[in-house]
């Protein structure tokens, strides 16, 4: 499998951990030095792996339970031997995000290093 393929099934993996609030799917994503960083309404917040974890499981109803259609658009992507980033665009929580995923390879797999996000809409 290509490495585009690759960090193409974890963006898949990181928008299904949204859509159905599934915490144990973040963890198993994201680098276990992740951070997550961004702004909301123009407050800036700042999470650990763990916290983020933490917010996607506790977001409940999940949109998958609540009916919402799963969707996002990918913007850009960068992706070179063992590093890449990628730009994607999604509803979640009742806004729309564009987040910034920066992937490292380690041991063969991908995974989300950091993400860095705004609100678009």
């Amino acid at each position: 499998m290509s490495n585009r393929n690759e960090i193409l099934e974890v963006v898949e993996k990181y928008i299904e951990s949204t859509h159905s609030s599934d915490g144990k799917l973040v963890r198993d994503i994201f680098h276990e030095d992740s951070k997550i960083t961004g702004h909301i309404k123009g407050k800036l917040l700042r999470q650990s792996k763990e916290d983020w974890a933490k917010f996607v499981e506790n977001y409940q109803p999940s949109p998958k339970q609540k009916g919402e259609e799963r969707s996002f658009d990918i913007h850009l992507m960068d992706i070179g031997i063992e590093t890449a980033v990628v730009k994607v665009k999604s509803p979640y929580i009742g806004m729309i995000f564009m987040d910034t995923l920066s992937f490292i390879k380690e041991e063969g797999q991908w995974f989300i290093y950091n993400k860095i996000f705004e609100t678009v809409e």
